[in-house]
């Protein structure tokens, strides 16, 4: 698809007040992480790092919240989410471009919900356009708890990287292997 085509849908209030503070205890207080690096890295080490991964998968109440509210607020049926998909804790040090798509996972889409964090534009997402290896800014949604972003997995983005030292986010990414319309 070229840019032009690529959609970015943007949704906020993704959960009730009740099942967000249900979410975000769980991100701030009882989600065991693991660390997770690129899987192209050759060494594991700070700049191959993206964060921190509780896995959804391991939680079926939780995976079956996150896909229903999904389903719900972005008008999708059967959403089949990968293994992968879970809540991230990142420290925004940098920025790193990255695509979801592709194999071993054949991941379509994402859906990224921002679920604890300082509202801001400095800690949200942003996009690219270019290749991964050769690419330049094209626009960023800020950082807004209980905001959702859908997008194809196979556009460039990244965390938005801050100056404020140690300033961390919480956010859930369901990677889509399918759906219907």
């Amino acid at each position: 698809l070229d840019d032009v085509e690529i959609m970015i849908k943007i949704i906020d209030n993704f959960f009730n007040d009740k099942d967000l503070k249900r979410v975000q205890d769980f991100a701030l207080n009882k989600a065991f992480y693991t660390p997770c690096f690129f899987d192209h890295a050759i060494e594991k080490n700070q700049e191959s790092h993206y964060g921190n991964r509780f896995y959804i998968n391991t939680d079926s109440e939780l995976k079956n919240l996150f896909i229903t509210q999904a389903e719900l607020k972005f008008n999708l049926k059967n959403l089949k989410i990968n293994k992968t998909s879970g809540i991230d804790q990142r420290n925004l040090n940098h920025f790193k471009p990255h695509t979801d798509s592709g194999p071993p996972n054949w991941i379509i889409s994402n859906i990224l919900i921002m679920l604890s964090g300082p509202t801001a534009v400095t800690n949200g997402t942003v996009f690219y356009v270019g290749e991964e290896n050769n690419c330049s800014l094209d626009m960023h949604v800020g950082f807004r708890e209980n905001r959702a972003i859908l997008f194809p997995s196979d556009k460039i983005h990244s965390q938005h990287a801050s100056k404020v030292p140690n300033l961390k986010r919480y956010t859930a990414t369901l990677f889509v292997t399918d759906y219907e319309e």
